[in-house]
């Protein structure tokens, strides 16, 4: 497997680049702003459109702005190569199609990278749930401090804020936990002068169940999902971004107890993935595309306003 890894974001050089080097995984970027030479890398592009066309990778990988990724997710599956997005992947329903057609034309894998689900204190946190018809109400909490103000997180010009950085991870916790019909819900938002999203809560209600969720920039460090069942609640902490080189601890309380289950160091893109190369070598291009609906609809759907 060759990579092209278009843009080196901070997440490529702290996540993706040290998960490739240990594979030792054939690498070439391409960087428009990063004009240095860069280390242990195959080959170096200041070109997107001249990498895509020249270099012999397999797959693309996008960890560029928000804004650009539909562009350039639609350029490398055009010249049929697999395509892994940062999340978002897109914005809209209308190019998340056109990404899922052309995936489908040229039988390349398409997917976006959200992969907080594959470290093991997510397995461990599913294993300690009885039955999901039991889960009675589910909390997420996801804040962090005021990025920066040149930040792309704050910039309206490349679909920074709070629904497209982090929707994708109330979505996904919807998508893995529930499975009823929604009856109502109560959304919230805040929006900046620049008439950018910074603050997301809201409360849905379900046949028998309630989810909610408080995702904003500026405040207390918070990473928290609390799934409560009838006797028990179980927490995670760090759970959106769990670091590779830290024990992680899952959090089970009930009335008479408290028990804390250490979760051994973790490489959750490292497994995401793994799981991505394996499903082109036995050509399950299609895997991620049902995921990929629901998360993109619940995003623009539900966890909007109107």
């Amino acid at each position: 497997m060759k990579i092209l890894l278009l843009g080196y974001s901070n997440l490529a050089r702290k996540r993706l680049l040290p998960f490739f080097k240990k594979r030792k995984i054939n690498v070439s970027i391409a960087s428009l702003s990063y004009k240095k030479k860069i280390k242990n890398i195959s080959k170096q592009y200041n070109s997107y459109d001249f990498a895509l066309k020249n270099s012999d990778a397999d797959l693309v990988y996008i960890s560029l702005p928000n804004a650009l990724h539909f562009k350039w997710a639609f350029k490398a599956l055009k010249l049929r190569y697999h395509v892994v997005v940062d999340k978002p992947l897109c914005d809209s329903v209308y190019e998340l199609n056109k990404l899922i057609d052309l995936s489908y034309k040229n039988k390349k894998l398409i997917a976006e990278a959200t992969f907080f689900n594959y470290h093991s204190q997510f397995n461990t946190l599913i294993k300690h749930i009885d039955n999901f018809d039991d889960i009675k109400k589910i909390k997420c909490n996801f804040t962090i401090p005021m990025p920066a103000q040149n930040s792309l997180l704050r910039s309206k010009t490349f679909k920074g804020g709070v629904l497209m950085d982090m929707g994708p991870y109330a979505s996904s916790v919807a998508r893995f936990f529930l499975n009823e019909k929604i009856l109502s819900k109560k959304v919230l938002t805040y929006v900046n002068k620049n008439n950018l999203i910074t603050s997301l809560k809201f409360l849905i209600r379900y046949k028998s169940k309630t989810y909610s969720g408080c995702f904003k920039f500026g405040g207390i460090y918070k990473n928290e999902l609390n799934i409560y069942e009838k006797d028990n609640i179980l927490t995670l902490d760090r759970v959106f971004s769990p670091p590779s080189n830290q024990v992680l601890k899952l959090t089970v309380r009930s009335k008479k107890k408290i028990i804390n289950y250490n979760i051994n160091k973790d490489d959750c893109f490292g497994n995401f993935f793994t799981d991505v190369c394996k499903r082109i070598k036995k050509r399950d291009y299609y895997f991620f595309i049902n995921q990929m609906k629901f998360d993109n609809n619940f995003r623009n759907k539900i966890l909007k306003e109107k």
